[in-house]
């Protein structure tokens, strides 16, 4: 396998700054670059219950929990997955559709098509936090522009809250759903999703060819594999360096398995690319774009993590309803 020296040097590098970062600042998990594919890949959860958790970079699937949903397409009694499941194509409604508004105070109304079939899990526990009241008067804590908005923590920083059967559940992977601009997708730590969300607000055109190479992804996830090895004996760095292997290899195939109409989708709507692989995206938003422009647009300062991403007003989502589409 070809492996460019300058993927190497910069997953090494990526390496070298998250031990430097978590001697320095065990609360800051957003502290580690992901070398060689964007700084700002990093839609994380930020974790206070234990020493060990709060020092972790919270990132991207590891080998235990994710799941690509095409691999269900073997078993007997598993559904088989479609482009029509999730957001490769135009978004249609059919009767029966789950459908999740969130209302945004001050700024309006967004619908997203949510996708069981791709995500079951995912959307379940999305369903019933929904159902509970849980996201009723949480805000949206992070908002990068020509990146995402993120909310659904519990304490409003990042911090805080559980799925809604208790404790977490890994990522769910599959080639029909993307991160184009208005994917709806968790946020996870070291591959473990709970209640954070975000929504992506790039609407840049995306070229995938400006990526690294499958081979290249490959390579980098070596590195960080030899990197956990080195840590087998400390949990937090060890798995850490294993979920970045599993991002880097979950993009590779991403990318391999990329369509032309993907492509297109990308070149054409935006997005960000970069995150395919590593996080689960359980829903597309079809209403309330400008929503999410006007919410993209805030004015922001540093967060408690030294991220230009907090926003300076509050933004409060009033309710989060889920329902079913009558057509």
């Amino acid at each position: 396998m070809r492996i460019k020296y300058t993927v190497l040097c910069a997953a090494l590098a990526s390496a070298m700054l998250f031990n430097t970062a978590c001697a320095s600042n065990k609360n800051n998990s957003n502290a580690a670059a992901q070398g060689g594919v964007t700084s700002e890949a990093d839609i994380s959860v930020e974790q206070t219950s234990t020493a060990e958790a709060s020092s972790s970079s919270e990132t991207l699937a590891s080998s235990e929990t994710s799941t690509t949903t095409e691999t269900a397409e073997t078993t007997d009694d598993a559904p088989i997955v479609t482009v029509e499941d999730g957001n490769i194509g135009d978004i249609e409604l059919q009767s029966g559709d789950l459908i999740a508004e969130f209302e945004i105070e001050g700024y309006g109304t967004i619908k997203a098509k949510l996708f069981p079939e791709i995500a079951p899990v995912g959307v379940d526990n999305f369903v019933k936090l929904a159902e509970s009241g849980y996201y009723n008067g949480l805000n949206i804590h992070r908002v990068i522009s020509d990146f995402m908005l993120q909310g659904g923590s519990l304490n409003g920083d990042g911090t805080g809250g559980e799925a809604a059967d208790g404790g977490e559940f890994g990522v769910e992977i599959s080639e029909h759903a993307r991160h184009f601009y208005g994917a709806l997708c968790y946020a996870n730590a070291q591959g473990k999703n709970t209640t954070q969300f975000y929504i992506v607000n790039n609407k840049q055109p995306q070229d995938l060819s400006l990526l690294p190479t499958p081979d290249d992804l490959r390579g980098t996830a070596e590195v960080y594999l030899i990197q956990s090895e080195m840590y087998e004996d400390d949990p937090v760095y060890s798995n850490y360096y294993k979920a970045m292997a599993d991002y880097y290899n979950n993009l590779a195939l991403m990318l391999e398995n990329a369509t032309p109409e993907v492509i297109e989708k990308y070149t054409t709507e935006g997005g960000t690319p970069s995150l395919d692989g590593g996080y689960t995206v359980f829903g597309q938003v079809y209403e309330g774009f400008e929503v999410i422009d006007s919410i993209s647009a805030c004015e922001v300062r540093e967060s408690a993590y030294e991220e230009l991403s907090e926003p300076v007003q509050t933004i409060t989502i009033t309710s989060v309803k889920v329902s079913r589409y009558e057509g």
